[in-house]
């Protein structure tokens, strides 16, 4: 599970009649639900991150016909899987804006960087709710050994995966959690790290720009040790540093669809 992220892989365009061998995920983005209390509507994420981060190996498949495949290629790009978009031919001018960006983005840090280790995972469908939940609130976990934060057994007798996600979460504590997002509840982030080099990928499921994004990231940084890129962004601007401990917190001022940041 999520073990590594290799070398760059580049979500390609599907020209077969059937998805044979591949493994069919469902086109993400966000969708907008009633709230059963409250006349309001909430958004929920429909991610693949879990998914590929459980089966980081598997060959996948997504019919993005009609739905983002810029935000199905940045999802699969961010999590280094081998995906296969079906699109219509009205899609190849956005597929082909996403590829030339992600083939400007060098080979980083291919090491998870975690809050918790997962110690066991029987597959069912209650423990990847529960891996669902904990990618879409930024709770990191690895199956790397020696890894730091609790161990995590998921199985089919989580009967709330919400309430799940909410212990660990209480286990780690947020004072203590190596990156929080603050601004945007439909960004999910996934940190890899290499000794002092540290990437941090943001995909951002909304289909609005997130203005003035926060990020608190353990460590100390300026703007001067971070490089951005940002999808659609020329030149993107980091601002209002504060150190505080061993963490620093500062303002993406912009996030589109996807970023890209660099920490040395």
């Amino acid at each position: 599970m999520w073990a590594v992220l290799l070398a760059a892989v580049y979500p390609t365009l599907f020209s077969g009649s059937e998805p044979a061998g591949l493994v069919k995920v469902p086109a993400p983005g966000v969708r907008y639900r009633m709230n059963m209390a409250m006349a309001t509507s909430a958004p929920w994420v429909d991610s693949n991150i879990w998914r590929y981060r459980r089966d980081p190996k598997g060959k996948y498949f997504c019919d993005v016909r009609g739905k983002s495949v810029q935000l199905a290629a940045v999802e699969a790009y961010s999590q280094g899987v081998d995906l296969s978009l079906q699109t219509t031919p009205e899609q190849k001018e956005d597929y082909d804006a996403v590829l030339e960006f992600l083939k400007t983005v060098p080979e980083g840090p291919d090491k998870p960087w975690a809050d918790a280790r997962i110690a066991s995972d029987d597959g069912s469908p209650q423990a990847g709710e529960a891996l669902n939940l904990l990618a879409r609130r930024n709770i990191f976990y690895t199956t790397q050994a020696g890894s730091h934060g609790p161990a995590l057994r998921l199985d089919s007798k989580i009967t709330n995966a919400y309430e799940y996600m909410q212990d660990v979460r209480e286990k780690i504590g947020d004072d203590k959690r190596i990156l929080r997002i603050f601004g945007s509840e439909l960004t999910i982030a996934t940190p890899t790290r290499d000794g002092k080099h540290i990437r941090l990928q943001l995909v951002n499921y909304s289909n609005r720009p997130v203005e003035t994004l926060r990020i608190r990231i353990q460590g100390h940084y300026t703007e001067k040790n971070i490089h951005a890129r940002v999808f659609k962004v020329a030149e993107p601007h980091l601002s209002e540093f504060v150190h505080e401990g061993n963490y620093t917190e500062f303002t993406l001022e912009e996030l589109p669809l996807y970023a890209v940041l660099d920490f040395n």
